[in-house]
């Protein structure tokens, strides 16, 4: 993995390409490629560096059609040499994959035994040469294509350029591809986003599906039955066609600060929207909320919220840990999955397993066409808006609401339940005054030197303090871990030492007795305490620093969230780690 980019056009496919993978970047990734084809001749450039028209970019010739990847590393390290795309011995095709070829061994094995020169560790440059040893065998590109396609296991996704023909061919088995429809060009990506500014006609390819592109025409062939598809145009519902900083450094800072507006946007949802998904929840037997990472957490927020506003039987799930949950789900259960990218490999293995038990399927997503909402009986959206820097911030909060709204909804309070949010956003910008970011950025700098610190939350902050460790560790690297506080006694009391840092989350509701009864219990052998929640306990002797958040009751525990994001962004920039992209980190998960 982890982005495909593809165009043919009027305009200088160059730019279109760099522009397009820019705009790929916060799916994450360690090294990039471009390569363009000009009077039959195929001109390559592989990089590690940050994606930018360096002068060797603008050193490759003007052309009308090309291809691009950005590559998180799989199979070898992050070199030039194992940066798509992957050109043939006799450079007349070029290929880039995302995914894994899971019998690479066995295939490269083969190849070796045939003294099949290999110039790189990956699986891909594998299909470049088994499509290379099928085209000997007298069959063309395209027939070579497909045959090679069928020998790979494991979700793969392919797009080739082809210098013969002048064409485009692309194969689509669980990585993401979409193709944009211009006024006489052609685009194909993995997502929507990365073309958005020029066209907002699209065509979502399914699995097994090939798409052939030349000029300013495209068909699409169902593999499975070697016939062409009549595809169905959708259009885009937003062009998102400038994605800056604005007036902040960072994109994670942007986005923080966004939630203010995007609170807002996640309620966006009449009583008519949400019936038909809530008179299923009700009938289920049982609610599994299934997610991976942040949107992991997510799920364990709304389904607090199900059970506790709604009385459902609504238990959270990790999506790679579904299997063990099969042998007693039911088809009368329903699943509700969440993802940021839609495209999150774990929870697409598991919704495709949940459909065969013959469960209904709900999702929200923050990505249009993407193969989760496919999947799905009922499709929502976050309604976030492009989410750039790797570590999700309002998309997290967005979903959390839509939850919120959907077990007010369940009983019958849907515009209370707007009310409390639209209270929520409008507190939350006055939050964001320069002061209050300030102060927490003043917090950020005692932890600069701190290698282990350890976040309690308990009942409807539970979640929050495992999403507020992942959001440090993401980003500054450092060891923090959440945990139910009820866990202190039973253990985690033990790496308490004089100095340790320990956020405790408070609400105003029946657990902040016990997490101001585990605070006390840390103080006392010597933590530096910070306090995060309700202002009636900003005072308590029991914390060294506190930060006031907004909101009451139940719904307060969502915006408890943010200032660990906050504190995550600032200690990160005094650290200087890269902000937006974090090592080794991917935002589109695409493979197991």
């Amino acid at each position: 993995m982890c982005g495909i980019f593809g165009y043919i056009g009027k305009r200088d496919a160059k730019r279109i390409i760099v522009e397009g993978l820019k705009r790929l970047e916060y799916r994450g990734y360690d090294s990039w490629g471009i390569a363009l084809l000009e009077k039959g001749k195929i001109h390559q450039y592989r990089d590690i560096s940050e994606i930018s028209t360096n002068k060797r970019i603008l050193d490759l010739p003007c052309s009308n059609i090309g291809i691009g990847h950005t590559r998180w590393a799989t199979h070898g390290g992050v070199s030039k040499k194992n940066a798509h795309p992957h050109i043939s011995l006799t450079k007349d095709f070029t290929l880039v994959q995302n995914g894994i070829v899971e019998n690479f061994e066995d295939l490269k094995k083969d190849l070796i035994a045939k003294h099949v020169t290999i110039k790189s560790e990956t699986d891909t440059e594998i299909i470049v040469r088994l499509i290379e040893e099928a085209r000997n065998k007298e069959k063309n590109l395209k027939e070579s294509i497909i045959s090679v396609f069928e020998r790979l296991k494991g979700r793969n996704t392919i797009a080739v350029l082809d210098s013969k023909n002048g064409k485009i061919y692309a194969i689509r088995n669980g990585s993401p591809l979409i193709l944009g429809i211009g006024k006489e060009e052609i685009f194909l990506a993995s997502d929507t986003l990365s073309f958005s500014p020029y066209c907002k006609n699209i065509v979502v390819v399914d699995n097994l599906e090939m798409v052939e592109i030349e000029h300013n025409s495209f068909k699409v062939t169902d593999l499975t039955n070697s016939k062409v598809k009549n595809v169905t145009v959708t259009k885009l519902k937003y062009l998102y066609e400038d994605i800056d900083k604005g007036e902040y450094k960072h994109y994670m800072l942007k986005e923080i600060v966004e939630q203010s507006n995007t609170f807002i946007n996640a309620i966006a949802y009449s009583e008519k929207d949400l019936q038909s998904l809530s008179k299923s929840i009700k009938q289920s037997s049982r609610v599994y909320i299934i997610g991976a990472g942040t949107a992991g957490f997510a799920a364990g927020q709304i389904a607090y919220f199900l059970r506790n506003i709604g009385g459902i039987d609504a238990q959270d799930l990790r999506s790679y840990e579904f299997a063990s949950y099969l042998p007693i789900v039911k088809p009368t259960d329903l699943i509700v999955a969440l993802s940021q990218s839609g495209e999150t490999a774990d929870t697409i293995e598991a919704l495709e397993e949940l459909k065969k038990k013959g469960c209904k399927i709900a999702s929200l997503v923050n990505m249009l066409g993407t193969t989760i909402s496919r999947l799905s009986d009922y499709q929502f959206f976050s309604n976030a808006g492009p989410e750039i820097c790797v570590a999700s911030t309002k998309v997290f909060t967005s979903q959390c609401v839509w939850g919120y709204i959907l077990a007010k909804n369940i009983v019958g309070d849907l515009k209370g339940g707007k009310r409390e949010i639209l209270t929520l956003a409008k507190e939350l910008k006055t939050f964001f005054s320069s002061k209050n970011l300030s102060s927490i950025d003043e917090i950020s700098k005692k932890l600069v030197k701190q290698e282990h610190m350890f976040i309690l939350g308990k009942g409807q902050n539970f979640n929050i303090a495992l999403e507020g460790s992942l959001k440090i560790k993401e980003i500054s690297y450092k060891h923090v871990e959440g945990f139910a506080a009820g866990e202190l006694k039973h253990g985690v009391i033990a790496l308490i030492e004089k100095g340790t840092v320990v956020f405790g989350i408070l609400s105003n509701d029946r657990d902040s007795k016990d997490i101001l009864s585990a605070m006390e219990q840390v103080k006392a052998r010597g933590a530096f305490t910070i306090g995060i929640g309700d202002k009636k306990f900003k005072k308590k002797d029991v914390f060294d620093r506190y930060i006031v958040t907004p909101g009451r009751d139940i719904a307060s525990s969502i915006t408890n969230v943010i200032p660990f994001q906050l504190i995550s962004y600032y200690l990160s920039v005094r650290l200087g780690n890269n902000i937006d992209k974090p090592r080794n980190l991917a935002k589109s998960v695409t493979v197991k």
